[in-house]
């Protein structure tokens, strides 16, 4: 028996665990090539990046605040408050940003994934920032999107993971009593609260980690598949 068919639920966090290539954010980014080709015209480069690395720099401090768990700002308030963004260039902003935020599902997770939701309900309890339509209108564009009995991304609401809000979100579409299995790359964020609500968990980690929170740790998504128990 694999450890995985112990399971009839599976709920995966996305950024490292499915999803790569994201958060493409840094001095080194150019932010005003990708402000153009998406049509915007308003801003010159030097108010851009001045907007751009304010409010990046304003949501990564409040990510790892704990005050900020379940209080934290859309991106919009980000380019708003600490940008000083004009009104007027919140919409091409906010795409920018999920333009730079949105990574890639290579294609021997993709095949993972459609291999476990013939089986399994599958979820997504994701920590985003921009808005989701981009992540959804990506899995509708590869197939992916149907897959997906869950999807619960932070950016709905104003909570992060590691806060319980996002977890009972995922959990309050699942019937009761089913075998649920939490599977991310981040001890913190994912493994440690998914145990807390009572869930088990399988840590993606480099091979020789271990924490008491973790049932399993595998090296990638797809091994999951591979591990009997």
């Amino acid at each position: 028996m694999l450890f995985l068919e112990r399971f009839s639920v599976l709920l995966l966090d996305m950024n490292g665990t499915f999803m790569f290539g994201n958060d493409r954010f840094g001095p080194e980014q150019d932010y005003f090539a990708t402000y153009r080709a998406i049509g915007g015209h308003a801003l010159d480069r030097e108010h851009l990046l001045r907007i751009m690395h304010s409010a990046c720099d304003a949501l990564l401090r409040d990510y790892y605040l704990p005050e900020r768990f379940d209080n934290f700002p859309t991106v919009a308030e980000a380019f708003r408050e600490y940008g000083g963004a004009p009104e007027g260039e919140l919409p091409v902003l906010e795409r920018l940003f999920a333009a730079h935020e949105i990574g890639y599902v290579p294609s021997d997770h993709a095949a993972f994934l459609r291999r476990v939701a013939r089986s399994h309900h599958l979820g997504i309890v994701s920590n985003i920032c921009a808005r989701p339509g981009p992540w959804l209108d990506s899995f509708h564009e590869s197939g992916l999107l149907p897959l997906f009995k869950t999807i619960v991304f932070s950016s709905e609401g104003r909570s992060i993971k590691p806060s319980r809000v996002l977890f009972e979100q995922a959990m309050a579409g699942i019937p009761a009593g089913a075998a649920v299995l939490f599977t991310g790359d981040s001890l913190e964020r994912d493994i440690i609260p998914a145990k807390a609500m009572g869930l088990a968990t399988a840590w993606i980690a480099p091979p020789g980690s271990a924490h008491p929170a973790a049932d399993l740790v595998v090296e990638g998504l797809p091994d999951l598949a591979l591990v009997a128990g």
